[in-house]
Protein backbone atom coordinates (compact mmCIF):
# COMPACT_ATOMS: atom_id res chain seq x y z
CA UNK A 1 0.00 0.00 0.00
CA UNK A 2 1.54 3.36 -1.14
CA UNK A 3 0.05 6.24 0.80
CA UNK A 4 0.71 10.16 0.37
CA UNK A 5 0.49 12.81 3.25
CA UNK A 6 1.47 15.85 5.03
CA UNK A 7 4.22 13.20 6.25
CA UNK A 8 5.41 12.14 3.25
CA UNK A 9 5.02 9.12 1.62
CA UNK A 10 4.71 5.99 3.17
CA UNK A 11 5.37 2.03 1.25
CA UNK A 12 3.50 -0.36 3.43
CA UNK A 13 4.15 -4.15 1.54
CA UNK A 14 1.84 -5.58 4.61
CA UNK A 15 1.75 -9.66 4.12
CA UNK A 16 4.19 -8.71 1.24
CA UNK A 17 4.54 -9.38 -2.09
CA UNK A 18 6.93 -12.39 -1.93
CA UNK A 19 4.49 -13.66 0.71
CA UNK A 20 1.76 -14.47 -1.48
CA UNK A 21 0.42 -10.28 -0.93
CA UNK A 22 -0.47 -8.06 -3.17
CA UNK A 23 0.06 -4.39 -4.48
CA UNK A 24 -2.08 -2.37 -5.27
CA UNK A 25 -1.95 0.32 -8.07
CA UNK A 26 -1.39 4.08 -7.40
CA UNK A 27 -2.26 7.36 -9.16
CA UNK A 28 0.81 10.12 -7.88
CA UNK A 29 2.06 13.19 -9.39
CA UNK A 30 5.71 12.77 -8.18
CA UNK A 31 6.68 16.50 -9.35
CA UNK A 32 8.50 17.16 -5.96
CA UNK A 33 9.91 13.94 -5.97
CA UNK A 34 10.67 12.77 -9.00
CA UNK A 35 13.89 10.88 -7.58
CA UNK A 36 11.58 8.22 -6.26
CA UNK A 37 9.64 7.70 -9.33
CA UNK A 38 12.15 4.91 -11.00
CA UNK A 39 11.69 2.89 -7.22
CA UNK A 40 7.46 3.76 -7.24
CA UNK A 41 7.04 2.49 -10.80
CA UNK A 42 9.07 -0.90 -10.38
CA UNK A 43 6.47 -1.43 -7.54
CA UNK A 44 3.67 -0.40 -9.86
CA UNK A 45 4.99 -2.89 -12.51
CA UNK A 46 4.05 -5.57 -9.82
CA UNK A 47 0.64 -3.83 -8.60
CA UNK A 48 -2.87 -6.17 -9.57
CA UNK A 49 -4.17 -2.59 -10.74
CA UNK A 50 -3.31 0.38 -12.90
CA UNK A 51 -0.61 3.34 -11.80
CA UNK A 52 0.03 6.37 -13.14
CA UNK A 53 2.78 8.71 -12.42
CA UNK A 54 2.86 12.61 -13.34
CA UNK A 55 4.86 15.49 -13.50
CA UNK A 56 8.03 13.48 -14.18
CA UNK A 57 8.95 15.21 -17.35
CA UNK A 58 12.58 16.44 -16.39
CA UNK A 59 13.02 12.62 -15.65
CA UNK A 60 14.51 12.18 -19.27
CA UNK A 61 17.12 14.70 -18.47
CA UNK A 62 18.79 12.46 -15.59
CA UNK A 63 21.72 9.99 -16.75
CA UNK A 64 19.43 8.53 -19.15
CA UNK A 65 16.00 8.98 -20.31
CA UNK A 66 14.27 7.40 -17.50
CA UNK A 67 10.77 7.57 -18.90
CA UNK A 68 11.77 5.77 -21.95
CA UNK A 69 14.34 3.11 -19.60
CA UNK A 70 11.52 2.55 -17.65
CA UNK A 71 8.58 1.85 -20.09
CA UNK A 72 11.37 -0.37 -22.25
CA UNK A 73 12.63 -2.01 -19.44
CA UNK A 74 9.79 -3.29 -17.69
CA UNK A 75 7.58 -4.39 -21.38
CA UNK A 76 10.94 -6.35 -21.97
CA UNK A 77 10.03 -8.15 -18.99
CA UNK A 78 6.36 -8.81 -20.37
CA UNK A 79 5.12 -5.23 -18.48
CA UNK A 80 2.62 -2.79 -19.71
CA UNK A 81 4.11 -0.02 -19.29
CA UNK A 82 3.28 3.29 -21.47
CA UNK A 83 5.28 6.36 -21.44
CA UNK A 84 3.24 10.05 -21.19
CA UNK A 85 4.30 13.30 -21.92
CA UNK A 86 4.59 13.78 -18.06
CA UNK A 87 4.67 10.57 -16.96
CA UNK A 88 4.34 6.83 -17.37
CA UNK A 89 1.10 4.85 -16.95
CA UNK A 90 1.44 0.84 -16.14
CA UNK A 91 -1.49 -1.82 -16.96
CA UNK A 92 -0.92 -4.95 -15.11
CA UNK A 93 0.30 -7.74 -16.36
CA UNK A 94 2.38 -10.60 -15.54
CA UNK A 95 6.26 -9.76 -15.68
CA UNK A 96 9.22 -12.71 -16.08
CA UNK A 97 12.76 -13.26 -16.05
CA UNK A 98 15.32 -11.60 -18.03
CA UNK A 99 17.72 -8.80 -18.56
CA UNK A 100 17.06 -5.73 -17.01
CA UNK A 101 19.34 -2.94 -18.68
CA UNK A 102 20.74 -0.28 -16.23
CA UNK A 103 21.80 2.61 -18.88
CA UNK A 104 24.39 3.49 -16.13
CA UNK A 105 21.60 4.20 -13.93
CA UNK A 106 21.75 4.04 -10.25
CA UNK A 107 18.18 4.81 -10.00
CA UNK A 108 17.50 2.01 -12.72
CA UNK A 109 19.75 -0.50 -11.09
CA UNK A 110 17.84 -0.38 -7.78
CA UNK A 111 14.27 -0.46 -9.45
CA UNK A 112 15.89 -3.61 -11.48
CA UNK A 113 16.90 -5.16 -8.23
CA UNK A 114 12.98 -4.58 -6.73
CA UNK A 115 11.71 -6.32 -9.47
CA UNK A 116 14.17 -9.51 -9.36
CA UNK A 117 12.76 -9.59 -5.73
CA UNK A 118 9.38 -10.74 -6.56
CA UNK A 119 10.21 -11.97 -10.21
CA UNK A 120 12.65 -15.25 -10.98
CA UNK A 121 14.78 -14.93 -13.59
CA UNK A 122 15.63 -11.00 -13.46
CA UNK A 123 19.48 -10.14 -14.29
CA UNK A 124 20.40 -6.24 -13.38
CA UNK A 125 23.52 -6.07 -15.82
CA UNK A 126 26.03 -3.27 -14.21
CA UNK A 127 24.77 -3.45 -10.68
CA UNK A 128 27.59 -1.69 -9.80
CA UNK A 129 26.57 1.79 -10.93
CA UNK A 130 24.60 1.55 -7.44
CA UNK A 131 27.95 2.82 -6.04
CA UNK A 132 27.21 6.22 -7.21
CA UNK A 133 24.45 6.73 -4.15
CA UNK A 134 25.28 3.49 -2.15
CA UNK A 135 28.89 2.62 -2.48
CA UNK A 136 27.45 -0.99 -0.39
CA UNK A 137 24.45 -1.43 -2.35
CA UNK A 138 25.85 -4.95 -4.10
CA UNK A 139 27.37 -6.28 -0.49
CA UNK A 140 24.07 -5.32 1.60
CA UNK A 141 21.71 -6.31 -1.10
CA UNK A 142 23.49 -9.88 -1.30
CA UNK A 143 23.17 -10.10 2.67
CA UNK A 144 19.57 -9.08 2.30
CA UNK A 145 18.80 -11.40 0.00
CA UNK A 146 20.61 -14.53 1.80
CA UNK A 147 19.41 -14.44 5.59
Amino acid sequence: VVTVDDNGLTVDGGTGLLNGGTIDGVTLDLSTGGELAPTLVALAALASSPSEFRGIAHLRGHETDRLAALVTEINRLGGRATELDDGIRIEPSPLHGGTWSTYHDHRMATAGALIGLAVPGVTVENIGTTAKTLPRFTEMWSEMVNS
